[in-house]
């Protein structure tokens, strides 16, 4: 696995040096703050009046730093990813079931109720692979139970193994 490009030796960018940029934003719009209330302060109108623009420089800055945190969120997720080898999320109990808007996610099948703080649906699956799906053309990927559940409505053909070395017969198409 040693050219597998999402594995961080194999790629600089991490989670840590994310948190890192997003702490030096924060930082930033803490000196921004700190600039505005000097100007505040002088003794000339005009001089007051001419930062005007600082407390939008400051909330920019600090929106930066959230969106540099919750990326490191997000690519801690995909590094973290479980052994389901599908590139979009699904509800593990429902399947093709999600929902999201905000960079938040729920499966809307009536009665669920699972939520998740963050883009699920357009992140890799994070959910163990308990099952090997074979398209008709002999392509076999492992996936979890919803993905799973999801290729059994869509792919026809498929033929579907238990990832755990099945015993003879115990094959489902």
């Amino acid at each position: 696995m040693a050219d597998d490009p999402t594995r961080e030796e194999n790629f600089p960018v991490t989670p840590a040096t994310l948190r890192e940029s997003a702490a030096r934003a924060e930082t930033l719009a803490a000196e921004i703050d700190a600039l505005h209330q000097q100007l505040r302060q002088a003794q000339d109108e005009p001089t007051r009046r001419s930062g005007f623009r600082l407390p939008d420089a400051a909330g920019t800055a600090r929106q930066i730093a959230r969106d540099l945190e919750e990326t490191a969120e997000d690519l801690a997720r995909v590094r973290g990813r479980s052994t389901c080898r599908a590139d979009w999320g699904v509800c593990p109990e429902h399947g093709a079931t999600l929902r999201g808007t905000g960079g938040k996610s729920w499966c809307e099948t009536p009665g669920c109720g699972r939520e998740w703080g963050y883009d699920r649906h357009g992140l890799p699956c994070t959910e163990p692979a308990t099952w090997v799906v074979a398209d008709s053309a002999g392509e076999a990927m492992p996936l979890c139970e919803g993905h799973t559940m999801h290729a059994r409505r869509t792919l026809i053909g498929a033929v579907i193994t238990r990832a755990a070395d099945p015993p003879a017969g115990e094959t489902e198409t």
